[in-house]
């Protein structure tokens, strides 16, 4: 009923043209964290609608480029937009995804997309409990939640057939979260039943993959098409290399032939569509060079990313990824950081500023759980390492709500240890922040003990504490 006026205004529009050339897309958010919604196609930004007081907006796109696009809110979600399509969409940000529903032209293909989103979500631990199973029987039950969701696109098309674009993205939903649970079974099932290796597959186990594209300029930025050629990817590398690791099955992912390897047959494979091919091995980069690997083994895969991935599209980010990363290994000094106090006073921590041997972590006051989590972590390596200085970073931009939440916290007796950052993007850039779950530790000269800690790894985190305090 909330959208009777709009949707009579919009047919209104449209009967007066038998094929309407122009799209729109609009609706309300319930409880909005943000003051737009912005529109993307293929990852670039197209437009923004501010909401207006009825906490509505409106996107009309006159030359719509037909395809996959997300919108974005604090999160986002994939809609589908076409010629003459009039959407509508309603969503609750305290429920984003589960709130989520359209109505208007165009309604039935974008319902599908966020169905099948919530479907594979309620199915994920299912599905992890089928992969304890042996193979046939795993390939049975998923073959079975896959043919349910066939079925459900086959009713659409029944009643009013999708256009070749649309149907070809509804089946993408469907396969490549299927094809993905394909891919992890081995390693699932290994993991899950204690085994030292994958099991054994039947012979047509992966026949699915026959009808992978890997060059889909319609899914191209899609996510679950991209994280099934990732993952794709890594088991080819995996089965390749699985025999030239000395049968260390544990560790061959953090090999640098595995890597190598993982680029090369991405170079060989993605042959077509240098966007995709580009973006997959930006992937290699970003996941080796975040591992803990000595300088001399970055350098080592830096370079044969330049000779295999040559003109890739992301290789100054990447140059400057690397270069990051090595500015944070082990006895380097920290690179200095820009900072704002509980006083507002911008403050610089440089190798000057140490009195003493230092950890440094990051919060954020949107992620509620994380905070709590990591600052009781905090609290406890008080106790247990009180040598240490321990520096929280909050990476809001709000101050005025960053000094409310730190209210909260002052009983710790730390806000005279809490800082804001000064530039978020520098912040990120030149600590090679991937999560803030990260941890960074120096000694009291600003050498890096540890620049790759994380909160949640004690173990680790506990071996460079303890090695820093004997020495």
């Amino acid at each position: 009923m909330k959208y009777s006026f709009l949707a009579l205004i919009i047919a209104l529009t449209y009967s007066c043209s038998e094929a309407p050339k122009s799209t729109f897309f609009g609706g309300e958010i319930v409880n909005p964290n943000a003051d737009y919604v912005y529109l993307y196609y293929n990852n670039e930004l197209i437009d923004s609608s501010k909401l207006d007081r009825n906490n509505r907006f409106s996107f009309q796109l006159e030359k719509v480029k037909e395809g996959l696009y997300h919108f974005d809110h604090n999160e986002y979600q994939y809609i589908i937009l076409e010629k003459g399509d009039s959407l509508l969409m309603r969503l609750n940000t305290l429920d984003f995804d589960e709130s989520l529903v359209y109505s208007g032209e165009g309604a039935e293909k974008n319902n599908f997309l966020i169905d099948m989103f919530l479907i594979y979500e309620d199915e994920e631990k299912l599905v992890n409990n089928y992969s304890e199973l042996t193979a046939e029987e795993f390939l049975a039950k998923i073959d079975s939640l896959k043919q349910m969701k066939e079925e459900l696109l086959s009713d659409i098309n029944l009643k009013k057939p999708l256009s070749p674009k649309a149907n070809h993205i509804a089946q993408g939903a469907i396969n490549y979260r299927y094809f993905t649970d394909m891919e992890e079974f081995p390693f699932i099932h290994k993991r899950r039943n204690g085994l030292k290796s994958v099991p054994e597959l039947p012979a047509n186990y992966y026949d699915f993959r026959n009808q992978v594209n890997y060059n889909d300029t319609l899914l191209m930025y899609y996510k679950p098409y991209f994280n099934y050629l990732v993952v794709h990817f890594n088991n080819l590398a995996y089965n390749h290399c699985k025999n030239e690791c000395n049968g260390d099955f544990n560790h061959i992912q953090r090999s640098l032939h595995y890597s190598t390897h993982k680029l090369k047959l991405i170079d060989s494979t993605v042959t077509e569509n240098k966007t995709i091919r580009d973006n997959l091995t930006r992937n290699v980069a970003y996941t080796y060079l975040l591992e803990r690997h000595s300088a001399e083994y970055n350098k080592k895969f830096i370079d044969a990313f330049h000779e295999i991935a040559k003109d890739n599209q992301h290789e100054e980010e990447i140059n400057k990824f690397y270069q990051n990363v090595q500015n944070l290994q082990k006895g380097l000094t920290l690179p200095s950081i820009h900072l704002v106090d509980i006083k507002g006073n911008k403050v610089t921590i440089d190798s000057n500023s140490y009195k003493k041997n230092t950890v440094f972590y990051f919060w954020n006051y949107h992620q509620k759980d994380h905070q709590t989590n990591v600052l009781n972590r905090i609290s406890r390596l008080k106790r247990d390492y009180p040598n240490y200085n321990y520096v929280g970073i909050n990476v809001n931009e709000d101050r005025s709500e960053w000094l409310r939440n730190l209210a909260s916290i002052s009983k710790t007796g730390d806000t005279l240890e809490q800082y804001q950052t000064d530039n978020i993007d520098e912040l990120f850039e030149n600590l090679v922040i991937k999560s803030l779950n990260k941890i960074i530790i120096v000694d009291r000269n600003g050498k890096i003990v540890d620049g790759f800690g994380d909160i949640y790894h004690r173990k680790n985190l506990e071996n460079s504490l303890q090695g820093e305090r004997v020495k």
